[in-house]
């Protein structure tokens, strides 16, 4: 393929308009496209595409071509029989058009862009932008892209600032946002359908909402330079009325809680409820842990557990699950477990039993197969049944004067006083009751002398290893040797600390004087009584005994 060429006229030849007695040229003046058709034999006929297609392959590619006169050219080729010359095209220079919108806050830039003619500058957009009066927010690197690009469409080349309010002052939440309640996921994979996730509560002291000041607001400018006005913000304070918060102490703008419970957010504040209501705890609900008090309408399902840092009030049954409670525990209905509470001498597991514990007191309906533990007082309106029942004051199982109030199998533990109607029964169920003690110091001596005794076995291992090792040079590399050694002087100061909160607390565990053990109507034989370190053992049914510790023993 040949490669188009201009003759000295500046007439230019390409050999796609070989045969068609076509040649293309400039006007004289250099503004114009013509093109200059001399008659040829055997012709080659063009259609419009070809003809321009001829056109796009030449030097005059940029120039504006008129569709209508390629259609008039080639009609007048097809009948023509003297030379002529038809101008086809036309140097165009690219046309500007700035605007700007009717609020003064954008200019926009079109260009129509050059054909074959005068491109568009950067000086001639400014110079546009100057007699509209824009003065402000020019867009430089908007403008120099669509100048090298040569053509543009709304183009946005100046930008007023607006003007930025100021901001109201803003309460801004500083409660966890509850997660959706889903089953918790364990160690291996397993759903755990009583485990759902906490519900949100807080503690004494948590922060709740801070309170942002109030914003100034800042002025805009528009392109013509006018500056426009704002407005500041508005301080808005705390609402009035919010309970169970305070303000901090060192920030005035910050609520903290007051009590624990249940937030709740409100318009310009957040109040805490001390007591969260439910209808039930089940699979529903899952487990329930809370900061503050819990007031639970219906039951306590088997398997759910159950903790508040304050008190928890059951209206119906607790069936062999876990209530724990910083405070008071109080369930209008029974608590069933579906195991064995503890025999003389013997615990069984307590994973079946429903277990309440509470650090002051306990009050229920009827206890089956139950374990309960109170810092105060367990009262127990009609029935204590096989249950294990420990108490830092005192038991009272039943009303004074009223038939029911029966404690039957089980052991009870009390600090001052057990008092009950009846105790035990005529089939002989063996129950135990304890008092004098408090069961809590009780518990701590245990604790320390199954620590003393396992330091002792320790300290008498390491004793014979390194007595050992003295008899027998070489048998022990010295390095591991002395940390033997270390650790023999750490167990002997171990055992002499525990063997001196042992003394402590055996000597706070005086045993009350006024201890007794109350029974309204009938002990029955099998029954079993410990105040102190004294024991007896009902052999015969009793009618109203009272049991105290005497001088030499226990009487009644």
């Amino acid at each position: 393929m040949k490669a188009p060429w201009a003759s000295p006229e500046g007439v230019m030849e390409t050999d796609m308009l070989d045969g068609t007695g076509l040649k293309l040229q400039l006007s004289p003046d250099q503004k114009s496209l013509q093109a200059q058709y001399t008659p040829v034999t055997q012709r080659r006929a063009l259609n419009v595409g070809q003809l321009r297609e001829a056109i796009e392959a030449s030097d005059y590619r940029e120039f504006f071509v008129s569709q209508d006169a390629l259609e008039q050219l080639l009609a007048r080729c097809a009948v023509s029989p003297v030379a002529f010359t038809l101008q086809i095209g036309e140097r165009r220079d690219a046309t500007l058009t700035v605007q700007l919108s009717d609020d003064m806050m954008s200019a926009t830039m079109s260009i129509q862009p050059a054909c074959g003619g005068r491109r568009i500058t950067r000086e001639e957009v400014e110079q546009e932008l100057s007699r509209a009066g824009v003065v402000c927010g020019i867009l430089y690197d908007e403008i120099d892209a669509a100048v090298a690009a040569g053509e543009a469409a709304k183009v946005v080349i100046a930008q007023g600032t607006p003007p930025i309010p100021g901001e109201d002052s803003q309460f801004i939440s500083l409660v966890p946002e509850m997660a959706t309640q889903a089953p918790q996921l364990s160690d291996d994979d397993m759903a755990d359908y009583r485990n759902l996730g906490d519900i949100v509560s807080v503690s004494l002291g948590d922060p709740l909402m801070r309170r942002t000041a109030p914003t100034t607001g800042i002025p805009g400018t528009n392109l013509l330079g006018v500056e426009l006005p704002t407005s500041d913000g508005i301080d808005i304070p705390f609402a009035d009325n919010l309970t169970g918060i305070a303000c901090d102490l060192k920030d005035c703008d910050m609520l903290v809680a007051a009590i624990s419970g249940y937030p709740v957010i409100v318009p310009r504040g957040v109040m805490v409820d001390p007591i969260f209501k439910l209808k039930r705890v089940d699979l529903s609900t899952g487990n329930f842990h809370f900061k503050g008090s819990l007031e639970i309408s219906g039951d306590v399902s088997e398997g759910m557990e159950v903790t508040a840092t304050e008190d928890i009030t059951v209206g119906g049954l607790v069936e062999a699950a876990r209530v724990k409670a910083g405070g008071n525990i109080v369930i209008q209905g029974g608590v069933i477990g579906h195991g064995k509470a503890a025999q003389p001498g013997k615990m069984l597991s307590r994973q079946e039993m429903a277990q309440l514990e509470a650090g002051g007191t306990v009050t229920v309906q009827f206890a089956e197969n139950a374990a309960i533990s109170a810092g105060g007082d367990i009262v127990i309106r009609e029935l204590a049944m096989q249950s294990d029942l420990t108490s830092g004051g005192s038991i009272l199982v039943g009303e004074k004067g009223g038939r029911k109030g029966h404690i039957i199998g089980g052991l009870c533990r009390a600090a001052t006083l057990v008092h009950a109607v009846v105790i035990g029964s005529h089939a002989g169920v063996p129950t135990v009751i304890e008092v004098g003690v408090d069961p809590a110091l009780n518990r701590k001596l245990e604790m320390v002398q199954e620590n003393l005794a396992e330091k002792q076995r320790q300290l008498d291992e390491l004793t014979k290893t390194l007595a050992y090792v003295k008899e027998n040079p070489g048998s022990m590399e010295e390095g591991l040797f002395n940390l033997k050694q270390r650790i023999y002087t750490k167990c002997q100061g171990e055992l002499a600390e525990l063997t001196g909160e042992k003394k402590r607390l055996q000597k706070r565990m005086e045993i009350n004087a006024q201890a007794r053990v109350e029974v309204e109507r009938d002990a029955f034989l099998g029954a079993q009584i410990r105040i102190g370190s004294s024991t007896l053992l009902v052999e015969e049914d009793l009618t109203n005994p009272t049991f105290t510790l005497g001088e030499e023993g226990i009487a009644f």
